[in-house]
């Protein structure tokens, strides 16, 4: 019998390709969380799924935005059809779909492009949660914040100010797409989002000429009207005609067929591909016309439009389109407002190519003055673009205006980036070489090659490809992980000229990162958990499953960043900093259940509500109040004034401040103040209530603080809209997290308002969670097929004395130590256990264990195939 893992588990590295281990713990049951609108949050499925970003999806799409009345365009995002989407991804289960550095990578973009340009998108309506979406995005990627308060992030009103129009459900999923598709392809850039009145043509056509005006060199368009009418040039072209921009517009989704604006001569329009990662190419992605049922890029040729001069195909006398392409399917978007539930889906369409590509013009510099910026990539003669041959998206008389091929087509134009030289104006020649080991002489794949933004990354046999601007160009270097920067360099360049010159790089010698990954809320136990580094294109390490130790070898000399997640679900992800100097480092770890999830296994969740339903009519609940500023004409009231009646979905007596009816108004200043709430021993907690408003976007203001100190100093946990709206029978929740562990928080509920209008609330709720750990261990293993020794993925592995508390056997791809078939198993109580193991067509097997309290045990199983 066996008390432990094979020697191989201990101490070892990961150097598995990249993929992501799965380990399934069920008969405990995950709590959805919602900060903001409820009520039907999605559920949280306990089991964490395989997922290779590279992977095409297996799932429909479906159009974000209906069919546009008359005069007006569609938005042409697509969403897949998956389930209930993850709200909360971590390291070890990433976002499903494509991320930021599939993108650069694919298209040879550098990781920290756009400093110092501005890329505008321009979409109908308001997302009220854009910023926030958009701030969850770039911090699962590592990418730099941009917000508002930084000065990166702006969002405005087709006027330029912050009128915003009223929101929409449905092209809030647009704007979220389109802010993170700019940020993954540009990550340095300010992004300006111009938000129309509506969808209607003109607004959105005014929407570009302020996005223009605010200063923008790159304007992003994601929507269109379907065909080609002769109206379109006099009507709306003027609005899309500035030359030294990049007006760049979708091509649309539905196959074969030019829409508008794309099918005007002065913007560059973009067709979609199907990305798909391919080790085994030199480019190490593959592309084909992105075909998806009924759907694809649209193309064809615009006889209602002037062919421009820079367009030689012979098929068309008029316009042809798309330009240029790039992908259109599998990305993965964060998006909180909207009816598809709240979290991370995968999105599709033109739509996600047309940020890509308005970001590859950002990249590539400020387009010359008095240049359309769409005639660049038929300049380049093929340089910097990667030419897509296969696929198709209908049928039609001229077969390449729907057929892929070879140099132009219509579906993919002249193909998708590869690097930033055809997305530029002016002369420019090649530099080109080989990257090698100085060690070993073995080519270096993956080490980036440039200066500023002019990047290319060498491919699999350590050669790359640079387009660089005909002159001289300094400061060109190589870099990649594990190894030394080469120095600095200059080399002219003349116009059409290809310079050839090698590199080598020396690799940096390494120190060895070593300790161990444990729980940390009260169990102790070690844990089966992930480790990466941040910015390292290496496979991630991982724990041994009962020790909980790991080991990794990190080039000396330098400070990095450890994300380390854990396999079992509920435990909260860990960054933690090192410095690799010249001697070994040792960094044990501790991660924390997470007591909003609730899911973490060995622990019962421990609520307490304390809860208002104001059903004291005529006077403040006890240990409430209210203050009323001086000039307040009414404050807060109990006793329904108005008559208005209970709007906010519960039942009885509610508060409410009313501000539009006489004799109220026209002043108020009023504070209804909570009494002290004792969260002493709560790890998290959670603020929810009930509320009825009319919201006036400058006349009224309403903010929920909390106060640790008596009310000396409040601080902001949530705000009203920033729209003017009606809203009714709406639960809000609000984290409390960081008042936890505190012995008094009051609550303040804030009303400000000159002839606003009214604000209700009732059920006001404060949650005060923690976990309990339940005594008991955990049981660890694999379960394999007898004589074969095959992983058994999705066998069942059950505690005879808790047939409720089940383990399903998942594979584990990034861990070469560990085989398919990995299981993990609370058993609560020490003591002896019965396991029982079963899988389809195979025999069921029983085996007794010893659980010792706060201990990982490993068990194995092999079980006889039947038949």
């Amino acid at each position: 019998m066996r008390s432990g893992p094979p020697a191989s588990h201990v101490l070892r590295r990961a150097t598995a390709s990249l993929g992501i281990a799965a380990v399934v713990l069920l008969g405990v049951q995950p709590t959805a969380q919602a900060a903001g609108v409820d009520p039907s949050p999605a559920t949280t499925s306990t089991r964490l799924r395989t997922t290779d970003t590279a992977d095409a999806p297996d799932t429909d799409l479906v159009p974000v935005c209906g069919t546009p009345a008359k005069g007006h365009a569609a938005c042409y995002a697509m969403r897949s059809a998956d389930p209930a989407p993850a709200a909360r991804p971590s390291a070890a289960l990433p976002p499903a779909g494509l991320g930021p550095q599939d993108i650069q990578s694919a298209y040879n973009l550098p990781a920290d492009g756009g400093a110092g340009q501005t890329i505008a998108i321009v979409d109908a309506y308001d997302n009220p949660n854009a910023e926030a979406d958009l701030a969850v995005y770039r911090a699962q990627y590592g990418l730099p914040p941009c917000t508002t308060a930084n000065g990166c992030f702006t969002k405005v009103d087709q006027r330029g100010g912050t009128d915003y129009p009223r929101p929409n459900e449905l092209w809030a999923g647009e704007i979220a797409l389109d802010l993170q598709m700019v940020s993954a392809a540009a990550p340095q850039a300010h992004i300006l989002l111009v938000e129309t009145d509506n969808d209607g043509l003109d607004r959105l056509a005014a929407g570009v000429d302020r996005a223009v005006a605010m200063g923008a060199k790159s304007v992003s368009n994601s929507y269109g009207r379907q065909g080609d009418l002769d109206s379109d040039q006099p009507t709306y072209g003027a609005s899309y005609d500035h030359p030294g921009v990049a007006v760049v517009a979708a091509s649309g989704d539905y196959g074969y067929g030019v829409s508008f604006p794309a099918n005007l001569s002065t913007v560059t329009a973009v067709g979609g591909t199907n990305l798909v990662a391919d080790p085994g190419s030199p480019r190490g992605w593959s592309e084909t016309v992105w075909k998806r049922d009924a759907y694809g890029p649209g193309s064809g040729c615009a006889t209602h439009q002037a062919k421009p001069s820079f367009q030689t195909d012979t098929g068309c006398a008029g316009r042809s389109v798309a330009d240029v392409s790039a992908v259109a399917d599998n990305v993965a978007v964060y998006s909180t407002y909207g009816s598809a539930g709240t979290g991370w889906q995968r999105y599709g369409g033109t739509s996600v190519a047309t940020p890509v590509i308005a970001a590859v013009y950002a990249l590539a510099g400020s387009p010359r003055p008095g240049t359309y910026p769409n005639s660049y990539p038929y300049a380049a003669g093929g340089a910097g673009l990667n030419d897509i041959t296969s696929g198709s998206n209908g049928t039609c008389d001229t077969a390449y205006l729907c057929t892929a091929g070879s140099g132009y087509d219509g579906p993919t134009g002249l193909g998708t980036p590869g690097g930033l030289a055809a997305f530029r104006s002016g002369p420019s020649g090649t530099l080109s070489g080989v990257v090698k080991d100085a060690s070993t002489g073995k080519p270096v794949a993956g080490a980036t090659v440039g200066a500023g933004s002019d990047v290319a990354t060498t491919l699999q046999d350590g050669t790359y490809t640079l387009n660089l601007p005909a002159g001289r160009v300094d400061g060109l270097t190589v870099t990649r992980f594990g190894y030394r920067t080469t120095a600095p360099l200059s080399v002219d360049i003349a116009d059409g000229q290809t310079v050839t010159h090698d590199f080598t790089l020396r690799p940096t010698p390494r120190v060895h990162v070593r300790g161990t990954v444990k729980d940390g809320s009260g169990h102790d136990w070690p844990l089966y958990a992930r480790l990466s580094v941040q910015g390292s294109p290496e496979a991630p390490a991982w724990t041994d499953p009962v020790t909980g130790e790991y080991d990794i070898a990190l080039p000396k000399g330098a400070d990095y960043k450890l994300d380390v997640t854990a396999a079992l679900p509920g435990y909260e992800p860990l960054t933690r900093s090192v410095t690799v100097k010249s001697t070994a480092v040792t960094a044990d770890l501790a991660l924390t259940a997470d007591p909003d999830a609730a899911t973490a296994a060995g622990y019962t969740p421990r609520r307490t509500d304390h809860a208002e339903a104001f059903d004291s009519a005529a006077h403040a609940p006890a240990g409430w109040s209210v203050s009323n500023a001086e000039g307040t004409s009414n404050g807060w009231q109990f006793d329904d004034p108005i008559q208005r009646g209970n709007t906010t979905g519960g039942s009885g007596s509610f508060a409410v401040v009313e501000s539009d009816q006489g004799p109220f108004g026209p002043h108020q200043n009023s504070e209804l103040i909570s009494p002290a709430y004792d969260l002493s021993a709560a790890q998290s907690a959670e603020l929810s209530f009930r509320t009825a408003y009319t919201a006036n976007l400058t006349q009224q203001h309403m903010t929920v603080d909390a106060s640790t100190d008596g009310g000396t100093s409040w601080e902001n946990v949530w705000a009203g809209p920033k729209v003017s709206d009606t809203v009714g029978h709406l639960t809000v929740r609000v984290p409390l997290r960081q008042f936890a562990g505190k012995p008094s928080v009051r609550l303040r509920f804030h009303f400000v308002a000159d002839w606003g209008y009214y604000w209700a609330i009732d059920d006001v709720t404060v949650q005060a969670r923690s976990l309990q750990a339940v005594p008991g261990g955990l049981a660890v293993g694999t379960v394999r097929t007898a004589g074969t020794g095959s992983g058994l993925v999705g066998a069942g592995v059950v505690d005879t004395s808790a047939p409720d508390s089940q383990a399903i056997t998942a594979a584990t791809p990034e861990d070469p130590a560990i085989g398919d078939g990995l299981y993990i198993l609370f058993l609560a109580r020490p003591g002896r256990h019965t396991l029982r193991a079963s899988a389809p067509d195979h025999a069921t097997l029983t085996r007794t264990t010893a659980v010792r309290t706060d201990h990982v045990t490993w068990k194995d199983f092999r079980l006889v195939h039947r038949g």
